[in-house]
């Protein structure tokens, strides 16, 4: 008994520290910029009377398990990148803002280092108290799945959250535009007043519009950028029409009241079809469940009907 409960600790110890080594490849520590400006001091170094650095390493051996495994290590990287959404922090940065989360990239990184090493060592240590060196292989390779894909999932999750009240709130952000230009506001202080005076997420977006506009960026530029970011295509398709709207030529009031409409009978269309959905899916556990009882209660009758008993 003692001999498995040390295998186990023993096993559940490494399998921490080869998750440990991967989640730091996986994160990007900073570097030391020594190694990439050693190269442009060699001449100055040799010119004052040093001698040249030496290759770290057997130069031929190291480039040529660069070379080999180089690519296939770069490639699982960069799949598990994907999987735990750990690539570049503008890549991410943006997911966060889709998913309307007011964290930075490198505090979701820490979050997501947390579940991924503490979830399979904690599974492993109770699969050790069990005594079994299977279980805890097993707790651990569940709580590898787990731990990976706890905060992707949960931030996927948010994001369809953020879209569903996007789509819902887009007809009355129109409306209230239309309604600010029709008393002779122009296009960039209407979506001003509204964003000083409103909340959610469609406001959120245009006020990231403001934001550029008033940093600098153009009014078409930015509307392009902030509709280019959008997850929701309704949305973007919105904002491609405020940045059109910008160059003037339409009767902006009249367009924004057809927009509204026109998002608002889609809303609708999107509902009912949901709704339809949802009673098809009340229907099948009343198949599954009450059909067989009530096939039951049917055939209890007929021995009796048939043989008189």
């Amino acid at each position: 008994m003692g001999t498995v409960m040390l295998d186990a600790a023993l096993c559940a110890l490494c399998g921490g520290a080869a998750m440990a080594w991967t989640t730091a490849r996986l994160v990007h520590p900073r570097r030391s910029p020594l190694g990439r400006i050693s190269l442009y001091l060699e001449g100055a170094r040799v010119h004052l009377g040093g001698r040249p650095a030496a290759a770290a390493g057997p130069l031929v051996a190291g480039e040529a398990l660069r070379r080999v495994l180089g690519p296939l290590v770069g490639g699982a990287l960069s799949r598990l990148a994907r999987v735990g959404r750990l690539g570049p922090a503008e890549n991410l940065e943006l997911s966060l803002r889709q998913a309307g989360v007011k964290i930075t990239p490198e505090a979701y990184r820490r979050e997501y280092l947390r579940w991924l090493i503490g979830t399979p060592l904690a599974l492993g240590a109770v699969g050790a108290l069990v005594g079994r060196t299977d279980f805890v292989a097993l707790f651990f390779a569940a709580g590898v799945f787990v731990g990976a894909r706890r905060l992707p999932e949960r931030l996927k999750a948010q994001a369809r959250r953020r879209s569903d009240r996007v789509r819902s709130d887009l007809p009355t952000v129109a409306s209230m535009l239309a309604l600010k230009i029709e008393n002779n506001k122009s296009l960039v202080v209407a979506v001003s007043d509204l964003v000083s005076q409103g909340s959610g997420p469609v406001v959120e977006e245009l006020r990231r519009a403001i934001h550029l506009i008033n940093a600098g960026y153009g009014e078409a530029p930015a509307f392009e950028l902030v509709a280019r970011e959008s997850a929701e295509p309704a949305a973007s398709r919105f904002y491609r029409f405020l940045a059109a709207a910008t160059g003037g030529g339409l009767d902006l009031a009249r367009a924004l009241l057809d927009q509204a409409n026109e998002l608002r009978a889609q809303r609708r269309e999107e509902i009912e079809r949901s709704a339809a959905q949802r009673q098809m899916a009340l229907i099948i556990p009343n198949l599954v469940f009450m059909a067989p009882v009530l096939f039951l209660f049917l055939l209890a009758p007929l021995p009796q009907l048939l043989f008189g008993k």
